[in-house]
């Protein structure tokens, strides 16, 4: 399963950066879908944050989700 996602990232980076930009444009599918494809790492990574565990994740998500709608990136 993980393989799969991280397949999406590194085989077809360009269908990576298309779901980027409609979540950028507002596209609530597409961030979803950006939030799936890193929930195991934002499980993970809530492990080590000294929050109530949702708390945690929570934090987690609306941290990418801020990242995801930061004008400056300028990698895509």
């Amino acid at each position: 399963m993980e393989k799969e996602r991280i397949g999406v990232i590194t085989t077809n980076p360009d269908r990576f950066i298309q779901i980027v930009k409609k979540a950028q444009q507002g596209d609530k599918m597409s961030m979803n879908e950006i939030i799936n494809l890193f929930n195991d790492d934002i499980e993970y990574l809530s492990r080590y944050i000294m929050l109530p565990r949702e708390d945690a994740i929570q934090s987690l998500k609306v941290e990418l989700i801020n990242i995801v709608n930061d004008n400056n990136m300028t990698c895509i």
